[in-house]
């Protein structure tokens, strides 16, 4: 297995697991319920096919914002391409703290802010819905913040910085669609589920500390490697 194959493996997994985090999957039942709601047919209920769409569109939207990122990143890989070495250990680092902070081992005041981009129109269709998905990827917050982070330094000191944002869009998008086609239950299946997110957290954390020190001792690209 090569390493692009292996990092876009992990990035699409670390958008699944943003898509599980405890900021933001209790607030699915509040986009879903938005995004389908004011279309229902005679009968009250949530026209899945038109919800399907407005949820397409939402993912469009916040997929767009993170790509962008991704072309920073490997703007910024590429400028500073001739210290790859320096770049890499300095994401290692950064990565291992971020691991620390889903871990609650360590809590910056700068990773508790939220920064989230308030967008609630009054009625929800196919634009309406992709502005909603911009500000939604726009936002910052404690929770997806240190994983989304940890993958945009990555791509900053590998190069990857397209691919690899698709990847983890792709993650956290396809959770969300799946959920725009199950939407009636959703509230239940949350309400269900959120007693199991902080330890979902903590986990996650830990596997993003050891990413972070495969990244700094180039452990990573060596296994690859060893794979392939």
């Amino acid at each position: 297995m090569e390493q692009g194959t292996m990092s876009l493996m992990i990035a699409f997994f670390a958008g699944v697991i943003s898509f599980f985090s405890p900021c933001q999957l209790p607030l699915l039942p509040i986009y879903l319920g938005f995004l389908a709601g004011s279309m229902t047919d005679e009968d009250g209920k949530p026209q899945k096919n038109k919800a399907f769409v407005n949820s397409l569109n939402f993912v469009v939207g916040f997929s767009v914002v993170f790509i962008f990122l991704g072309l920073l990143a490997s703007w910024f890989a590429a400028f500073f391409a001739a210290h790859q070495v320096t770049l890499q250990r300095v994401a290692g680092v950064l990565i291992i703290l971020f691991g620390l902070h889903l871990a609650g081992i360590l809590s910056p005041s700068v990773l508790q802010r939220e920064k989230r981009m308030q967008y609630m129109p009054k009625t929800a269709g196919p634009g309406t819905a992709m502005l909603m998905g911009v500000a939604f990827g726009a936002g910052w917050t404690p929770c997806i913040g240190p994983v989304l982070g940890s993958i945009l330094v990555y791509a900053a000191a590998t190069g990857a910085g397209v691919s690899l944002l698709i990847a983890f869009s792709v993650g956290m998008a396809l959770p969300f669609l799946l959920a725009a086609l199950l939407v009636e239950r959703v509230g239940r299946w949350v309400d269900r589920f959120a007693v199991y997110l902080p330890k979902l957290q903590r986990i996650f954390g830990f596997i993003l500390v050891l990413f972070g020190i495969a990244v700094f001792t180039g452990i990573l690209a060596r296994f690859a490697i060893i794979l392939y």
